[in-house]
């Protein structure tokens, strides 16, 4: 019992920077869809990214709650890194199949296939999104208000700053740079693991070449 408690991974200002991120990176790409899927698909499927959105956070949720034993709390950081990761490189990934993926206009077995697979595809980054917050909320009850109150803080700058990232790089770079966001929540997560060595540089050289790709495609 006492070696348990000593495993514990605590809260501090880098669980709370963590999870302000991912919450920014979430509403930034969430807002960010609605402006894309009005040009790649139709204005009117703009407001399917609200709902795209809160299933794949909610199943994110479920998975936490169903599969409680693979998310065992001494590895809690190591963990929320990881899962952090996945939401920055799926971002990027679903971003792309959708982008190269022609929309269909049509009620056709294929029009709909094609429609069915977009929503499928662009909610996979918001299932990691929702692990990440939901083990954080869920997982630290004695800090659950801090931490609530860093998400929220997280989501309204979020809201505010894509509008800026809309207006300077546009659309698809906007993506690439919230997926820069949260890859810098994994690396706050893992330097909370004390993980060292070939992961972390991987993840440093990752974070790396997207805010660089960033950079020069808003120049451009």
């Amino acid at each position: 019992m006492v070696n348990s408690i000593k495993q514990t991974p605590s809260v501090n200002k880098n669980t709370y920077i963590g999870i302000s991120l991912v919450a920014l990176s979430t509403l930034m790409y969430e807002i960010l869809l609605t402006r894309i899927f009005s040009v790649t698909m139709g204005y009117h499927f703009a407001f399917m990214a609200v709902s795209l959105a809160m299933f794949g956070m909610t199943a994110g949720a479920i998975i936490v709650y169903i599969f409680a034993n693979r998310f065992p709390q001494e590895k809690l950081n190591t963990i929320l890194s990881r899962q952090a990761f996945y939401f920055s490189l799926s971002t990027i990934l679903s971003f792309l199949f959708h982008v190269f993926v022609p929309f269909l206009h049509s009620t056709s077995a294929m029009g709909i296939f094609i429609t069915v697979f977009t929503y499928t595809e662009i909610s996979v980054p918001f299932v990691f999104s929702g692990i990440c917050i939901s083990l954080l909320l869920t997982r630290f009850p004695d800090s659950v208000n801090r931490l609530y109150a860093a998400d929220l803080i997280g989501a309204s700058l979020g809201c505010i700053l894509v509008v800026i990232v809309l207006n300077v790089s546009g659309g698809p770079t906007g993506v690439i740079i919230t997926a820069f966001v949260s890859a810098l929540a994994a690396l706050f997560f893992l330097n909370n693991a004390g993980a060292a060595g070939k992961v972390k540089k991987i993840l440093v050289f990752y974070t790396i070449v997207i805010a660089l790709f960033s950079i020069y495609n808003t120049i451009l």
